[in-house]
């Protein structure tokens, strides 16, 4: 069982995810300094640097923390008793912060560091794909092939898509891309 975080913890985060969300709407990752940062959240540096060991961990942890927004919001919240409802829901959930934040995702992508940034962001949705593709298999929904490969399927494709649709104009709905992106989940999880 995980420990519960200090409440000045889960402040401090609290204050260094919403000021990077500012910085992203206005500048690319590369150019947001860590000091710049705190100074946003008013942290100090020695505060960010207890918690993370540089920006790159610091973008692992804020997709991780999103991840879980949105897992709570839709598995623990929401009452979906498959996991094929959830993974739908979470496709929509991506898309529409996508479309709530348009500036800072045009500054993720446009980023000199895009690759990179990519990269980071996708490993953590897998990990954490993997981890609730697990939690289903406990409680009894049984995928037709490995985790790893459902998890890997599942944490890219949906990067790839999205990706696409955002450099390809947006030319379908933000609800008409999550509804295809869910029907293409569901099919790998039946």
């Amino acid at each position: 069982m995980e420990a519960k975080e200090d409440l000045r913890v889960k402040k401090t985060k609290k204050a260094l995810y919403a000021a990077f969300m500012r910085l992203l709407e206005k500048k690319p990752f590369e150019e947001i300094t860590i000091n710049e940062l705190c100074d946003e959240a008013d942290v100090r540096r020695a505060t960010f640097y207890k918690h993370y060991a540089d920006k790159f961990a610091f973008l692992m942890a804020f997709t991780h923390t999103l991840r879980d927004r949105f897992d709570h919001f839709i598995w623990k919240d929401s009452g979906y008793a498959t996991s094929t409802e959830y993974y739908v829901a979470y496709a929509k959930g991506i898309v529409n912060y996508i479309t709530e934040h348009p500036a800072a995702i045009d500054n993720i992508v446009k980023s000199s560091l895009f690759s990179h940034m990519l990269a980071i962001i996708l490993e953590q949705n897998y990990k954490d794909t993997k981890e609730r593709l697990e939690e289903s298999a406990r409680s009894g929904i049984e995928p037709r092939t490995s985790i790893d490969t459902l998890a890997a399927m599942c944490a890219g494709g949906t990067a790839v898509t999205i990706y696409m649709w955002l450099m390809g104009g947006k030319k379908k709905s933000p609800d008409e891309l999550a509804d295809e992106i869910g029907i293409i989940i569901k099919t790998m999880l039946s």
